[in-house]
């Protein structure tokens, strides 16, 4: 599916009807994958949302691309999401990379910082100096792509350099 899944929506209800919808779209065409946005209005606010949604095994799964193990259960402390009692981080992939979305509701925009620490291949979230998140990319070759911090939420878009001399 293509950007044309775009809803404007009234309510939380009706986001998850077209996560939901698109879901059931996608196996119906076949394709096993789909993707949606929109923008709920509420009196005074308005949120803008994207979503990924696929059925069955993921052959092309992130963590093959990452180049690191699958977690097996929820107790690895490498799994998706993670948290403590100051943040929560989601990482997900989407079709040309992968997003990292980390809550830090203290945070403004002047105490965020992030990159890619080379030596060790991770992706390193820091607040007012300190280190609170380090997210492993494995093996795979990343540049970060784009960045925002709005509302306390940083937003990290990854996406995964072809190998060189891959046609």
């Amino acid at each position: 599916m293509t950007d044309d899944n775009h809803r404007e929506t009234s309510s939380l209800l009706d986001v998850l009807r077209h996560v939901v919808e698109t879901l059931q779209d996608a196996e119906r065409s076949g394709e096993g994958r789909g993707t949606g946005s929109g923008t709920v209005s509420g009196r005074h606010t308005r949120t803008d949302y994207g979503f990924s949604v696929s059925t069955g095994p993921d052959p092309d799964s992130l963590w093959e691309r990452l180049g690191v193990d699958e977690p097996s259960d929820g107790s690895d402390a490498e799994t998706t999401p993670t948290s403590t009692d100051d943040h929560l981080v989601d990482v997900r992939e989407v079709e040309d990379g992968v997003v990292v979305l980390a809550d830090l509701p203290q945070a403004t925009a002047e105490s965020v910082t992030a990159g890619i620490d080379r030596e060790e291949n991770d992706l390193v979230i820091g607040f007012e100096g300190e280190v609170v998140e380090r997210i492993p990319l494995g093996d795979a070759d990343i540049t970060v792509a784009d960045s925002t911090f709005r509302n306390g939420v940083l937003e990290v878009r990854l996406r995964t350099d072809p190998e060189e001399g891959a046609s």
